[in-house]
This record gives C-alpha cells, sequence and structure tokens, in this order.
C-alpha cells in the first residue's frame, strides 16, 4: 500500500508539476478540483483530503501513524486530511460579484494592501505546508476535524493543540468532547500520551513551532475571528496582519520540510 502511494506521488510531480519538485512549494491544491486521478473523484472536494494528499500522508507517516494507508480514509474510516490554519474564520467568504473582496474583512473597511494579503493567503492555504492528517472515528456525532471549528478555538490549531496536550497528559481543565474523541481514536492516540510522547507527535508532524522548547503547545495567534467584535476594528486589523504573518510563516516551513522528507522516501 505504501508503494502505491509513493507511486501516486511520483506522478504527481510527473505529470503535473513536470518533474519539479520545487514546484511543490508554491502549487495550490484547489486547482485539483475536477482531476479523477489527483483530486477527490468520489467525493466532496477538500483540497487536505485529496488522493495525492491521502497519498503525501501516507509516504510520510505510514510508518509512524498505526494503519494508516491509501484504504483507511474518510467516513467512518480510520484517518482523515484536515487543514491546519484556517481562512474563513479569520476573513470570511468571498462576496459574490465582487471578486477578492471576503466579508468578514470588508466589516473593517480595511486598506488595499492588507486586502491584497488576504488575496495572496488564500492561495498560501492551499499549499502542502498547511495539510495534517489526524484521526477520523466520531464521537458525540463529531469528529476533530468538524469539532475544531465548532467551539471555543474557533479553529485555531494553536488552540486545539493545547487542549490536546491536556488531554494526553490527563492535566487539569479538558474539554470533555476533546476527551471522548481522543478515547474513540486511542488506536493512534494511545501511542502519544504523556509529555514526551506527544513531542514525538508534534515534531513528527511538523507542528513543532505550535510547541515551546520541550514541545508543550503555546498560544501563537491572538485568538480573534471576523465576527468577535466589529467595535473594535483597530484590534481586528492588527490581529489580522499577525494571523497572515505568523501563518504564513509557519506554512513555509512546513512546506520545506515535508518536501524534503518526500524526496528522502521517494528518490
Amino acid at each position: 500500500m505504501a508503494a502505491d502511494a509513493e507511486r501516486l506521488v511520483r506522478e504527481f510531480v510527473e505529470e503535473i508539476l513536470s518533474g519539479d519538485w520545487n514546484a511543490l512549494r508554491d502549487f495550490d491544491f484547489k486547482t485539483l478540483n475536477g482531476s479523477e486521478k489527483f483530486g477527490c473523484p468520489d467525493r466532496y472536494f477538500d483540497c487536505d483530503d485529496t488522493n495525492i494528499m491521502r497519498a503525501v500522508y501516507v509516504v510520510l507517516w505510514g510508518d509512524f501513524l498505526p494503519n494508516l494507508n491509501m484504504d483507511n480514509f474518510g467516513f467512518q474510516k480510520q484517518y482523515r486530511g484536515d487543514t491546519i490554519n484556517t481562512f474563513h474564520t479569520m476573513f470570511g467568504r468571498k462576496i459574490d460579484g465582487r471578486p477578492g473582496l471576503f466579508a468578514g474583512l470588508e466589516k473593517y473597511s480595511p486598506s488595499d494592501a492588507l486586502r491584497e494579503k488576504v488575496r495572496r493567503f488564500g492561495t498560501i492555504c492551499c499549499n502542502i505546508g498547511n495539510y495534517v492528517v489526524l484521526p477520523n472515528y466520531f464521537a458525540r456525532q463529531t469528529s476533530l476535524n468538524c469539532y475544531r471549528g465548532t467551539n471555543d478555538w474557533h479553529d485555531f490549531f494553536d488552540r486545539f493543540l493545547i487542549e490536546l496536550h491536556k488531554v494526553q497528559t490527563n492535566s487539569s481543565g479538558q474539554d470533555g468532547i476533546l476527551k471522548e474523541l481522543v478515547k474513540v481514536n486511542d488506536f493512534c492516540f494511545g501511542k502519544f500520551r504523556g509529555d514526551e510522547n506527544f513531542k514525538v507527535f508534534t515534531d513528527t508532524l511538523f507542528l513543532d513551532d505550535y510547541c515551546n522548547g520541550s514541545g508543550i503547545p503555546k498560544e501563537v495567534f491572538a485568538m480573534n475571528y471576523h465576527w468577535k467584535n466589529e467595535n473594535e476594528p483597530e484590534q481586528y486589523i492588527h490581529d489580522a496582519g499577525l494571523y497572515l504573518t505568523v501563518a504564513e510563516k509557519i506554512i513555509r516551513s512546513r512546506a520545506e520540510k515535508m518536501i524534503e522528507l518526500l524526496k528522502r522516501k521517494i528518490l
């Protein structure tokens, strides 16, 4: 099964990137919408869970995450691709009939420079460095993928890791639903309990930028979002700018690490 994943990654580089591995650094996975081979031919299109990203996850971490293989992704399966840094939470959806403008951002009368940075980030969000694989079994009619964006963490990945660390180290203040999700996905999380094993988890998945030197998750972003407080436009503009800068840095860094490991495993 790992051989099938490696083959698909090789074919993707040859057919889509004309053999240029460096082009993967800036590839926009949205462009695969409609691709029968590399996209999501039999399911709803989602960049982080395309056939090619499933193959990438298997090549990178198939020997690290239990039961991770090409036949074990999706509904009622053990794994699913996930986007790390969200776009819509901070900036909102596209405005119909007004290309390049986003409803959340426009509430705050942004500068043209900020608008352009947000447009650019819309592509950066669809970079390989913004994707990770997580366990996918449901509890309380939700999954990790869904629950991250429907509670007080508002899809901020740093807050999710902080909460996951609490559960994995049996610390105080655990989120009850997350605790159940971790339990039902024990086939994966069971090997990453305790501070030392949790650090192995974050290091291996290249999530170290969300942690301190000891591997303990930290707050990276100001947890602002476009509907939080429309009466504080200056704070929103500040926090949005910080989010753009820090998230891009993390995404670019992860992309480099992921691509280098892919090349070591395949070439």
